[in-house]
């Protein structure tokens, strides 16, 4: 069961919480439990029986897919006060997952058992709110991936990643070509080789587990290339 503090913590990120019931609200409490997952543990496997609908405290989930020759491909991301879509539509529809749910960063999560979900939290008008508002947010994001995927130079997009990432790292980025791919939806092949180019270009200096981005005008200016 889980505590008073966790409790309010849940309902700080989960606010359509305190709309239901008293009764609803301490049974719901009562069944849940809260569990913490480290980095790289995997919390659904494909074709797996969703036993729990998951909340996300702390950390974040990668939902992604795996193509019969072994690339993964991200579809989305679990995030702090997110739950995970593709769960309650297998409990809607009675399917196993149909793809890999992974802890990306260090993760608390509030396991709502699937029975409970049904008689608690599926037919709550409030609960139906909130997630039609989450399927639109992960939906848009699935649009973009595919859109960059389709119509976008993969050239165009890793530079686009890499000056994110300097927002978020700084000109170290710490990364591998592999991580890079999963992200691009490509092979790290293509990765590695367009990483030789910026770096024969004077964009980048290239290390182990590391890109380091010593001219961000160059790749400005790929982003800006719309040929």
């Amino acid at each position: 069961m889980a505590t008073a503090v966790e409790i309010e913590k849940v309902e700080k990120l989960f606010p359509v919480f305190r709309k239901l019931s008293d009764t609803d609200r301490s049974k719901l409490y009562e069944s849940a439990q809260i569990v913490a997952l480290p980095v790289g543990q995997m919390l659904m496997q494909q074709n797996q029986h969703c036993q729990f609908i998951p909340l996300v405290l702390e950390g974040s989930l990668r939902v992604y897919t795996l193509s019969e020759s072994g690339r993964e491909m991200t579809l989305f991301r679990t995030m702090p006060g997110e739950t995970c879509l593709m769960s309650i539509a297998c409990q809607i529809k009675q399917h196993d997952f149909p793809a890999l749910a992974q802890v990306e960063e260090d993760c608390r999560l509030m396991m709502v058992p699937a029975h409970d979900y049904h008689r608690i939290l599926a037919e709550n008008p409030a609960w139906k709110d909130f997630i039609i508002l989450t399927l639109y947010d992960h939906l848009t994001d699935v649009m973009e991936t595919l859109e960059a995927i389709a119509f976008s130079r993969t050239d165009k997009r890793l530079a686009e990643w890499l000056l994110s990432q300097m927002k978020q790292q700084g000109k170290t980025v710490r990364t591998t070509h592999e991580s890079i791919a999963i992200e691009l939806g490509t092979a790290r092949e293509v990765v590695s080789r367009l990483l030789g180019e910026l770096r024969n270009r004077g964009a980048v200096s290239l290390g182990r587990g590391r890109i380091h981005i010593i001219n961000a005008n160059i790749l400005n200016q790929i982003v800006d290339t719309s040929y």
